[in-house]
């Protein structure tokens, strides 16, 4: 008897503290990877990165309240990548999840995916006792008046890729270094909040890792993932960082 074939997987990769740049080079690896199958599948990268703003194609320096001086000074570099959205502060503490995914064979356009995005941390926040909601003019999760996760895609051929990222357990005061443009008034703070700071308790990471590996399975309609804890591409993880001492 033939059986059908199985499912294309979700390839995770599980890889801490790493290094921005190094990330957006595998992240570019999984997008071409992606496009040479025949259909189905993802790759997921979670981890975490030293303090590092990424500009998006929304985001501009005059969004930086910092000047070089002052970035410099407390550790932060800038980058700019080619996703929607405009600066994330990436700061240790913060899950960060490059979603690299089909779309075409997926029947899913831009604005569905960005749907199921937001779906999936909004139940993801639901595990931990947290009501997660949209605003009608900014990008991301909220709780409350206060963002909990941003998210940033961009597509190549019809891939999508970057994704989100979630304050888990993220020191609040470093992202008064970022402004954002506000709906009819110019340049305005959104205040940001975390798991932990909500829920007065801890928000183990490796728990919010399992709940948005699972949750990304249920709501993309993937039945099984394959779980690695290094890539080749990845040389130099940063083991340890001012704002997360215990690391190591």
């Amino acid at each position: 008897m033939n059986l059908p074939p199985a499912a294309a997987p979700l390839e995770v990769y599980l890889l801490g503290l790493v290094d921005f740049d190094e990330i957006q080079q595998l992240q570019r690896r999984l997008v071409y990877d992606l496009g040479e199958r025949e259909a189905g599948g993802g790759a997921l990268i979670l981890c975490e990165h030293p303090p590092t703003i990424s500009v998006g194609r929304s985001g501009s320096r005059a969004h930086i309240l910092l000047d070089d001086q002052e970035l410099r000074s407390r550790g932060i570099v800038v980058r700019w990548v080619n996703r929607g959205g405009g600066c994330i502060l990436h700061l240790p503490g913060q899950l960060v999840g490059y979603l690299a995914f089909p779309l075409a064979s997926s029947g899913l356009d831009v604005q569905k995916y960005l749907e199921k995005l937001n779906r999936m941390l909004v139940e993801v926040l639901g595990e931990f006792d947290l009501d997660g909601s949209s605003h009608p003019e900014r990008l991301g999760v909220f709780l409350g008046n206060a963002r909990v996760a941003s998210i940033g895609v961009a597509v190549n051929r019809w891939i999508a890729y970057h994704g989100f990222s979630l304050n888990v357990s993220t020191f609040l005061e470093p992202f008064e270094a970022l402004g954002e443009p506000s709906p009819g008034s110019g340049r305005s703070m959104v205040r940001q909040t975390s798991m932990e700071s909500r829920r007065q308790r801890p928000a183990p990471m490796a728990k919010v890792r399992e709940a948005v590996i699972r949750r990304v399975e249920s709501v993309f309609g993937l039945e099984r993932h394959h779980l690695y804890t290094h890539h080749p591409l990845i040389r130099r993880k940063v083991v340890s960082h001012v704002y997360a001492p215990s690391l190591g």
